[in-house]
Formats: C-alpha cells, structure tokens, sequence
C-alpha cells in the first residue's frame, strides 16, 4: 500500500493546539501520528508533548485529516482507547467542521499516542466511533467481503461484539465511516438488541468526502447481546 499524507490538531480545553503530522503514513495500516516538527520543533507522541504545556494538555477538540479515505483515529493510551478522534479526507482539499468537539475531554498524558487507520481508496473497511456516558471510547470495525449483514468488531482485538464490550453501558455519541461500499450499502448502521430488531441507527460519513465525520448525540443502553451491523448487496 501507499504512504500518504495524515495530519490535524488537537485542542484543549484552553483552546491550546497541538498539530500533528506523519507524511509517511502507510495505508490500512494503523499508525502514528506524531506532533508536527515543522511547527514545534520535533516529532513526538501529542501526550508526552501535552504534558510538557504549562498546567497540562486537557484534550476537547480534534481533526485528524487523510489524504484519501480513511477508518478512524483514537488516543492510544496504556493499551486502551482514551478517545475516538473526528475525521475527514483530504481528497477535496480538506474536510468541513474539522476540528470537531469530543463530547467528554480527557487528560494527555505523556506517551498517549493519537494512532489513525488511513485506508486506501479501494478498501471496504467501515467503523463507528462510540462515546458512552461514563466517558468510554471504544471503537469497531468490519471489512465486508460479500454480500449480507456486516458485524462491527471492536479493534482492540478483533473479535468482541459491541455487547461483550459495553455491556451496561449507555451509548451518547457515536459516527460511522463507511468505507469504499458506496455501491454496495443498503442500510444505515444498526444497534440490533437480543431479538435483532433496530434498537438505534446512525447513518455513514463518506469516508472520502468533504465534511468531517463528527459525533452525533444518541442515548442506547447496551446489554451484552446486542450487535452492532449494516447490510451489503455484494
């Protein structure tokens, strides 16, 4: 795959920014994305450079932009996701609302790592970013590969349903990217319950579009047999 173009800023609390960028960032492939030496004199993790600023980094906004498509973008911290980052594309020569507010800040701290998922133009890899309301982030995946109903998985391990993973709790903002399934979508994302029906939807950002992909408010409570998913013709 190609390496491409992946920068942005993080915002604090206090309107302080941190910018970023990897002009080598191999595609679907998740990646680092360091600070921009350009503008502060070296390339480093956004936490340990946060951590640096005086009275800390305290992260509310975010825009991670890719050169062409791409799947998400989170604050890696102690193995875990701190916070699911907005997106956008640059293949229009950038992306509307960017950088987009976080709805629960958080804290860098240094070695947090913002790492991003850059996609190529041709992958299906779709995602949905999730923010609960005891501050959690989690995020989940699929590349579909025919046709029929598409099951996200968390990306931390690749197997764990969007139920096993929050189970109790309650879900208050959430995105999705779509992925190169333009054709091939016939239905918005759904949080399916134990007996499958639609218990919520969000519908997609273009992954290769011109507005950022942001958080949208929501309010469902997860229990552990629920199932996140989208269908596909082909």
């Amino acid at each position: 795959m190609a390496d491409v173009n992946c920068y942005g800023s993080l915002v604090s609390r206090s309107y302080t920014t941190i910018p970023l960028l990897n002009t080598a960032q191999t595609e679907n492939a998740e990646e680092a994305v360091s600070t921009d030496s350009n503008f502060v004199g070296s390339a480093q993790a956004a936490g340990t450079f946060g951590a640096q600023m005086p009275g800390g980094f305290v992260l509310a906004k975010a825009g991670i932009v890719c050169e062409n498509d791409y799947s998400y973008s989170y604050i890696l911290s102690a193995g875990k996701i701190k916070a699911a980052l907005p997106m956008g594309s640059g293949l229009a020569g950038g992306a509307q609302g960017l950088p987009a507010t976080l709805p629960y800040p958080k804290p860098l701290q240094a070695g947090d790592t913002c790492v991003t998922m850059a996609s190529a133009v041709s992958d299906r890899t779709a995602a949905v970013s999730v923010a609960c309301g005891s501050g959690e982030y989690h995020i989940f995946s699929v590349t579909p590969s025919g046709s029929g109903e598409q099951e996200f998985k968390s990306i931390l391990d690749g197997t764990s349903s969007i139920g096993e993973t929050l189970q109790g709790r309650t879900i208050t903002h959430w995105f999705a990217t779509s992925g190169n399934n333009d054709a091939e979508i016939t239905s918005p994302v759904y949080l399916l319950n134990g007996s499958g029906t639609p218990a919520g939807s969000v519908g997609f950002c273009s992954s290769g579009g011109s507005v950022g992909s942001t958080f949208q408010p929501c309010r469902h409570k997860v229990a552990l047999n629920f199932r996140l998913v989208f269908r596909t013709d082909a």
